[in-house]
């Protein structure tokens, strides 16, 4: 599957990806001379699109009750506690929280087996389709070789602007607290000679880069052919088909709010790929060959795996260097 797209943004311009010492990727083509400016990544757009699947953290939306997933419930030293799930973390099923914590040993040691015994295909989609989909890298999972501990993303999205015009910005911000700049005591806030920019306060100038375009546009594609060589029967490689263009026609069902200053909408939605435009019939057919799938044996029973752990609390220096006192006393 290959389609490109044509998007229009909902405001006048946009701000594309930037990066610190970096600013925004952009690229003059050397067919026509056009600017090329990258909107969103490969990267980004694989969370947005993971984040269709999301209900709220560490809950996948109704009607995915089949499709397995690790879910993770982590509380912290103060009692706080928060969900969290291997469709939503960096890194998906091969996150350091599953495949470092000491606390999940066992499952480590299963999900190692089972890549060495029935690859990694088999053992990542038995788990969590979803991670398969954009691709893992086990490299913090003790005991494997390198070369089976990864397997690339299998659908990839990327948005990119033609015909790019930046146009630079600027102006101050303001802090309501001090509306007059610097007519306060920054020495007796902060202890030393400041300005009041220099401490986050008063006027803090800024600068800022917007772009227009000729044309702006979403290419996708999906690896057919990595799926249909994939060591999987052929109903969990429908299950890979079907929850990409299911994720697809989710994501662009809605504006695309990439981030603050650049939302995107589909310019002509009678014009999508058929294939993307019903996300209620794709999701019937994705219920089916999930269903095929359990019956098959080919997916974790039951779909959830749930976790919990316990952060215990930081050691400092100070207590570490009191115990050692203590160890040297005893010692003595």
């Amino acid at each position: 599957m290959h389609h490109t797209i044509a998007l229009r943004t909902l405001l006048p311009t946009f701000v594309p990806a930037g990066f610190v010492d970096v600013g925004h990727s952009v690229v003059r083509d050397a067919r026509d001379g056009k600017n090329l400016v990258i909107i969103d990544s490969v990267q980004s757009l694989a969370n947005h699109l993971e984040a269709t699947l999301v209900a709220q953290p560490g809950q996948a939306i109704d009607g995915l009750e089949a499709m397995p997933y690790l879910r993770l419930t982590i509380t912290d030293p103060a009692g706080r506690t928060r969900s969290t799930s291997s469709l939503e973390l960096p890194h998906r099923l091969a996150s350091g929280w599953f495949c470092k914590a000491k606390e999940l040993r066992p499952f480590q040691e299963e999900l190692v087996s089972d890549i060495l015994d029935n690859g990694i295909a088999t053992a990542t989609f038995r788990r969590c389709p979803n991670s398969l989909l954009h691709g893992v890298f086990y490299s913090q999972l003790a005991g494997l070789d390198p070369n089976v501990a990864k397997t690339p993303r299998l659908l990839s999205a990327e948005v990119v602007a033609t015909g790019a015009q930046s146009i630079n910005d600027g102006g101050v911000a303001k802090d309501p607290l001090f509306p007059s700049g610097d007519g306060f005591d920054v020495e007796g806030l902060v202890g030393t000679k400041a300005s009041a920019a220099e401490v986050g306060a008063g006027y803090i100038p800024y600068r800022h880069q917007a772009f227009i375009a000729e044309r702006i546009e979403l290419s996708i594609y999906l690896a057919e052919g990595r799926i249909a060589r994939l060591q999987l029967p052929e109903p969990a490689r429908q299950v890979l088909r079907l929850l990409a263009r299911y994720k697809l026609a989710l994501l662009l069902s809605n504006p695309l709010d990439l981030r603050a200053h650049c939302i995107l909408e589909v310019e002509q939605p009678e014009q999508l790929p058929a294939g993307l435009r019903q996300p209620d019939a794709l999701l019937s057919q994705l219920q089916e060959q999930l269903q095929e799938c359990q019956r098959l044996g080919l997916l974790q029973d039951p779909p959830v795996t749930a976790f919990a752990l316990t952060l215990a609390a930081a050691k400092t220096k100070k207590k570490q260097a009191k115990a050692a006192a203590v160890v040297d006393d005893e010692v003595g």
